[in-house]
């Protein structure tokens, strides 16, 4: 588990951006489609 930011690339367009080292983690995964559990916290 990670935290990860939520970014807006364009449009209506968010992507889940996690920190550097779980991209390097992830990148094996690259185009294949995967479960994510989502967990918002509040302030």
């Amino acid at each position: 588990m990670f935290e990860a930011s939520v970014v807006k690339i364009s449009g209506d367009r968010y992507v889940i951006y996690p920190p550097k080292d779980y991209q390097l983690k992830l990148r094996k995964f690259h185009g294949r489609k995967v479960k994510v559990l989502v967990v918002i916290e509040s302030d």
